[in-house]
């Protein structure tokens, strides 16, 4: 850094731009770095393809995943929280340390770039991991957005649409007339 301070402060800025730029291809970015708003086709095996809304709060790591049926969860990356809010009941429950989703790797996972892509109209990279027995591939934008995901050579999700837009926040909460649920062990599910 010190041979910076010598370089005009548009040169170092670049040098720190391309440097960056570098270090992108080791760890890529899998979690929206701004608000978006996807619809993602969703095929699982042997099951009627379904459509799936997710939304992302991006400054607090929030996702919000409506599905068919009005199910909705609500992922709180930062705290490793999901909520299951249940629109039927006008009830929720909080499951705490949850786990990682099939768009991101384990932890210490060994991921390569392996290609480029168009999906939904937009511009992705392709990275590729394996975990237990299975190959997962996601294509993401460069400020993350995930646009597709294959396990096995077969495409589990593929966006359809991709809205950049602020959301809003009170859509990554719990509705105030909503009440904790009782979990199947009968305790409630805070």
């Amino acid at each position: 850094m010190k041979g910076l301070r010598s370089l005009p402060l548009t040169a170092a800025v670049a040098v720190l731009l391309v440097t960056s730029a570098l270090g992108a291809d080791e760890s890529p970015q899998l979690f929206p770095t701004r608000d978006v708003d996807i619809t993602y086709d969703v095929t699982r095996a042997q099951q009627p393809k379904i459509r799936q809304r997710v939304r992302w709060l991006a400054a607090e790591r929030l996702e919000r995943i409506d599905g068919p049926g009005n199910a909705t969860t609500i992922y709180d990356r930062k705290a490793h929280v999901v909520t299951l809010l249940s629109a039927a009941s006008r009830t929720y429950r909080l499951l705490e340390n949850a786990p990682h989703g099939p768009m991101e790797p384990e932890p210490g996972a060994t991921i390569k770039r392996t290609g480029e892509s168009v999906v939904a109209r937009l511009p992705c990279v392709e990275w590729s991991w394996a975990e237990d027995v299975e190959t997962r591939t996601v294509c993401a934008t460069a400020d993350g957005a995930v646009l597709r995901v294959v396990v096995d050579g077969a495409t589990v999700m593929q966006a359809r649409s991709v809205s950049y837009s602020p959301q809003n926040p009170k859509l990554f909460q719990v509705p105030a007339n909503y009440a904790p649920a009782l979990a199947p062990e009968g305790n409630v599910g805070e």
